[in-house]
């Protein structure tokens, strides 16, 4: 939020209250005109004080995947709120579906944002049903969208907005929560466009008024089903035209996990100073991953999209510290960060939906839920046994293995390098 001051008041208005207050030999004092620049929001790739105070970073990262990786990513943080976890966590960075319980965690206290209080209920609202309703309900918008490739971006929007996100702005994100980066692709480009303060600066577009379900739709375009969303560049071409405008889809073309960016972070921030000094307890960085595990009975060839998503799932994993091989059992790894890895030891755990296997009811069920946004009571409440399940698991686990012993009932050697 802007932050507004009030007018000071002159020495005349003490003069009409205490006669025997003189001012004549004091000039009055000018009012200073009012700062240009719009007040920072919480969408930002530099950590500030309130992250590093705590000498340790801990980031949680949100996977793509519709309504499965929305309610799915709400379901972990309640049982990491329950860990006391969840506290202390300085980012958060998700992509498409992960991207409505991050977003709606960092508006807490906006309008009927509240995590204590309905919070999974509310991430699985079906917003799908609510495109879909009018659409249907009028024949005009039958014929308007019945020769298009894409669905347009407008009737998404507003759906996310009237559902969820209820006219919210960067400017309303809540100071005391995490930063919140989503995480978008440069549909031109290919390349990665996190949407944050930094990003927006230099596409001239003041990030503090941008919209909320506007940023979640564009984290969330998946190409070819959703149209990708035209962000207006807000600089001068060198002949004094506008610059290109810049056309946004789903983060999931780069890295469906949201795990690159929350390394970015880390390796920023520590260019400026070592891990030693900036991060003495260490750095975590938790993964929430939907992921499903899609039926193929008929071998069919993938999508080039599908494929591409696994390959990345594949590649991030590798980074974090799991070989392709485990990466459907492995919960924990470790990865180095800094210039060449020299910096230090970064901690990964991996709370994945894939880890319950088809063998298992629960399994089978959840990591075949298809992507959409509206899911069924039945699945919401597998989801959120699933994330109870696996978050529990990865408590034993750790609390069984070296390094990792005493993580929740002492917090500071939790983050101690190892």
């Amino acid at each position: 939020m802007s932050l507004l001051s009030g007018p000071f008041l002159g020495c005349w208005i003490a003069a009409l209250l205490l006669t025997s207050v003189s001012c004549a030999t004091s000039d009055p004092p000018r009012a200073l005109p009012p700062d240009p620049r719009p007040a920072p929001t919480r969408a930002t790739l530099q950590l500030g004080h309130k992250e590093l105070t705590d000498g340790r970073f801990v980031g949680l990262a949100f996977s793509g995947g519709g309504s499965r990786a929305a309610v799915f990513g709400a379901a972990v943080m309640k049982e990491l709120d329950r860990l006391g976890l969840l506290q202390q966590v300085d980012v958060l960075s998700a992509v498409s579906g992960g991207a409505l319980p991050a977003t709606a965690y960092a508006l807490e206290g906006y309008r009927d944002f509240n995590f204590e209080n309905g919070f999974v209920e509310q991430i699985g609202r079906d917003i799908q049903g609510a495109v879909a309703g009018p659409w249907y309900a009028a024949p005009h918008n039958l014929l308007r969208y019945a020769f298009r490739d894409t669905i347009p971006a407008e009737p998404v929007i507003r759906a996310l907005d009237d559902q969820l996100f209820h006219g919210a702005t960067f400017a309303d994100l809540n100071p005391s929560r995490p930063i919140l980066l989503l995480n978008a692709t440069d549909a031109v480009t290919g390349d990665p466009l996190v949407i944050a303060e930094e990003r927006f600066a230099s596409l001239g577009i003041p990030l503090g008024p941008f919209s909320i379900a506007r940023a979640v739709y564009m984290s969330a375009a998946y190409p070819g089903v959703l149209e990708p969303l035209t962000l207006t560049d807000g600089r001068t071409g060198t002949n004094g035209a506008s610059a290109d405008p810049v056309l946004a889809y789903d983060g999931g073309a780069a890295d469906n996990l949201g795990i690159r960016t929350l390394i970015h972070v880390v390796e920023k921030t520590l260019s400026e100073q070592p891990m030693a000094d900036r991060f003495p307890q260490g750095c975590l960085v938790i993964s929430i991953d939907a992921t499903s595990r899609p039926e193929n009975e008929a071998r069919t060839p993938l999508s080039a999209a599908a494929a591409l998503l696994r390959g990345h799932r594949r590649n991030v994993l590798e980074l974090a510290g799991i070989p392709a091989a485990q990466q459907d059992q492995a919960m924990f790894g470790t990865f180095r960060v800094g210039q060449n890895g020299s910096g230090g030891i970064c901690r990964f755990w991996h709370v994945a939906l894939r880890q319950l296997p088809d063998s298992d009811p629960l399994g089978e069920h959840v990591t075949h839920i298809t992507t959409n946004l509206g899911l069924s009571v039945e699945d919401q409440a597998a989801l959120i046994a699933a994330a109870a399940r696996l978050v529990a698991k990865g408590r034993e686990e750790m609390n069984a293995t070296g390094g990792w012993a005493g993580l929740l009932e002492n917090k500071p050697a939790l983050f101690s390098h190892p």
